[in-house]
């Protein structure tokens, strides 16, 4: 008996009597077709299941598209009609023979294992000790390239995968375990210990798993967690004390949101009201920070103008300050008068230009 599968769809059985001896040549391929069969999908694969205890005939597995189909070749009866994970063509099936040793380690276990591999890269593994189980799904491994062949050693120690960009890959067991040899058995982790509560956190996950990745906590500055600490004049000395005018401006607007810029101000000596003094005069300016230290100099002229002629230096700043916004109004004034300036004549020339045309 001989069996084949094609493009069109269908899973041929031959009969195949005689045909080495030479007796029935005569007949035509008609008369030798016992069976036909129809996968619904271009047959990519054939695999023979061969007869066991609990299967007394052998089976004909057929994949295609992203189907794999188990026949009674006999009877032409599809047994199984499983619909694969894949999401691309099937191209390729196997059969694997895992044998391992029972809990006890005296009694060889085999179990069967079906594996398919396709187009999307993914190789499945299923159950296929009982057919009428309908070969449930056990584990995949999702592979760059597309697969385009697989095939196993006798023992199954060694897994072959041929890709369509011409890489043969050759996986082998970490550790084989030879016949006669029994395994270790594992110690029973205790519930409630620290290995216990850790189990399965190495195991990697399945092709199929949707995995969730936890952004990492960000480590907050010094003065971020003094504010969350409602500590407004220590968050507002950390950030002096960085000497980084983006973080000092951040923080003077985010206690001016909480309301608490007076706070940060209030109840200063001369050593710790002068390394805001000196940043206002320095940056009240600057067209970046203006519109944040315009009103923290205003809420410091009104805290401190009672104390003004008890600190040479204190009274140095305040008079930086005040030149400084001084000259600024004077700048701001003449760039006003210039842009009316431009604006009367960019107006008369429009002007013009209408009574011309």
């Amino acid at each position: 008996m001989a069996i084949s599968g094609s493009y069109d769809h269908t899973i041929r059985v031959w009969d195949l009597e005689g045909v080495s001896q030479g007796v029935g040549l005569d007949r035509g391929d008609q008369d030798r077709c016992m069976a036909i069969m129809d996968h619904g999908a271009p047959v990519e694969d054939l695999l023979v299941l061969p007869s066991s205890e609990s299967q007394p005939q052998p089976l004909v597995v057929s994949a295609g598209g992203t189907i794999v189909k188990v026949w009674n070749p006999l009877t032409g009866e599809c047994v199984v009609d499983l619909n694969t994970k894949h999401s691309k063509t099937i191209t390729s099936i196997c059969l694997i023979d895992i044998i391992r040793n029972d809990e006890l380690g005296k009694e060889r276990i085999s179990n069967k294992r079906l594996v398919t591999a396709g187009l999307d890269g993914l190789i499945r593994i299923h159950a296929a000790d009982d057919i009428s189980a309908n070969l449930p799904y056990l584990h995949g491994v999702k592979t760059p390239h597309p697969i385009t062949a697989i095939r196993a050693s006798p023992d199954g120690a060694r897994f072959v995968v041929g890709t369509s960009n011409g890489i043969v890959t050759v996986r082998q067991r970490a550790k084989i375990i030879p016949q006669g040899v029994s395994l270790k058995r594992k110690a029973r982790i205790q519930a409630g210990t620290y290995s216990y509560f850790m189990r399965g956190a190495d195991v990697s996950a399945d092709a199929d798993d949707h995995i969730v990745l936890l952004d990492k906590k960000r480590k907050l500055k010094s003065y971020d967690v003094m504010l969350k600490q409602f500590r407004y004049g220590d968050a507002l000395d950390e950030a002096l004390n960085g000497r980084q005018p983006d973080a000092i401006v951040a923080v003077l607007e985010e206690l001016g949101k909480r309301r608490g810029l007076t706070q940060a101000l209030s109840n200063r000596d001369e050593e710790s009201l002068e390394p805001i003094l000196s940043f206002t005069t320095k940056f009240i300016t600057k067209p970046r920070y203006s519109p944040v230290l315009i009103g923290v100099a205003d809420k410091l002229c009104d805290i401190y103008s009672g104390v003004v002629g008890q600190s040479e230096n204190i009274d140095e700043y305040f008079d930086k300050l005040r030149r400084h916004v001084k000259d600024e109004c004077r700048t701001q004034k003449s760039l006003l008068r210039l842009i009316g300036q431009i604006d009367a004549v960019m107006c008369a020339g429009m002007q013009a230009e209408h009574d011309s045309g």
